[in-house]
């Protein structure tokens, strides 16, 4: 009765061992899951509406920063010193060769000046000097039909980072911006802390068990009232 009850006991002690080992696969399981929801899976989109034309950098500073992609459209629109700031808004868009962009002026002493543009672009900038300024509820409009990157401000405000850059046509160098909304793009996959953990602990578990296991295989053990049985 004591051989027939140590054998009981030990495959008893292997189905648990068995049992951990499948906890910990479908943990490994639940994890490379959750790896592949937060990348978008193997061969997973990524770029899409991430790309963005490669700003330069002279509108690191400017005020503002928005972006927007305003492609297929034939007229747009910036405003000029929204709510009393020393802005272009959007600061950056990305249009087609054509499009018109009216600089709507929505508050006073702004004005519009180029700084750098592709051979033959046609942002001319508002009328006069640097320091000459348009009155509010007035605007500016300029179709750019050359593609390219184009660079503006404001003339009295462009030490402030009153500044703005058009991107123009398909060709302008381009890259993959990560905007934090699972939208695919580069960066490591991010596995929560959770499965971390139960992974960890599940590892030990099956470790532990396992030596048990073993430990009764191989010299037995103290089966208490089965021996007196």
């Amino acid at each position: 009765m004591s051989d027939q009850s140590a054998d009981v006991s030990r495959r008893a002690f292997l189905r648990a061992g068995a049992g951990a080992t499948a906890v910990a696969a479908g943990a490994g399981t639940a994890t490379a899951a959750q790896e592949e929801t937060e990348t978008g899976g193997e061969g997973g989109g990524g770029g899409g509406g991430n790309v963005q034309p490669e700003w330069p950098s002279y509108v690191d500073d400017a005020q503002n920063g928005s972006y927007e992609d305003l492609r297929g459209e034939s007229e747009v629109t910036v405003e000029v010193g929204p709510g009393g700031n020393f802005s272009f808004v959007p600061t950056e868009i990305w249009i087609d060769p054509g499009t018109t962009i009216n600089f709507e002026f929505v508050s006073p002493s702004h004005n519009v000046k180029p700084n750098e543009q592709p051979e033959g672009g046609s942002l001319d900038g508002t009328e006069g000097g640097d320091f000459d300024t348009i009155p509010e509820g007035e605007t500016y409009s300029a179709t750019l039909e050359t593609g390219g990157m184009y660079t503006y401000y404001c003339g009295p405000h462009e030490g402030q980072g009153m500044k703005g850059a058009i991107a123009v046509g398909e060709e302008v160098s381009t890259v993959e911006v990560d905007t934090g909304g699972g939208g695919g793009g580069g960066g490591r996959p991010q596995v929560p802390d959770a499965a971390k953990s139960l992974g960890i602990a599940t590892g030990f578990g099956m470790a532990a068990t396992l030596g048990l296991a073993y430990f009764f295989i191989k010299y037995g053990g103290d089966y208490g009232e089965y021996d007196e049985a």
